[in-house]
């Protein structure tokens, strides 16, 4: 009896931090796989050279040719990433979606949304 009390606090303790770290893996996947299509956009725009990608949260292809800003949408995450970090912004609980913007001069930015 007493084991399975034990087992049971343990449980307890563990299971929210259990799934405090797959919210943050789940959140930090998306916002890297965007921050890398950005990034083919930012050298594609510095290079002159056009590249296609694929927007991450609904597959709309982005032509990256220098001429306009870019924005890339991530992926959205289910659950509180709070404290995550996107180029320099941090998630808080409201967040479930990152934004970057590619700039015609090759700079990126991110922004996070509800």
């Amino acid at each position: 009896m007493i084991v399975v009390g034990i087992v049971g606090i343990l449980s307890a303790i563990a299971l929210p931090q259990f799934r405090r770290t797959l919210a943050l893996a789940e959140a930090s996947s998306r916002i890297m796989e965007t921050i890398s299509f950005a990034e083919q956009c930012a050298v594609a725009h510095k290079s002159g050279l056009p590249v296609v990608v694929e927007q991450p949260s609904d597959g709309a292809i982005r032509d990256c040719n220098g001429a306009s800003d870019r924005q890339i949408h991530s992926r959205r995450w289910s659950d509180d990433a709070t404290g995550l970090l996107c180029l320099g912004r941090f998630v808080n609980q409201t967040h479930r979606q990152a934004r970057l913007r590619v700039r015609q001069s090759g700079d990126i930015t991110c922004s996070l949304l509800p």
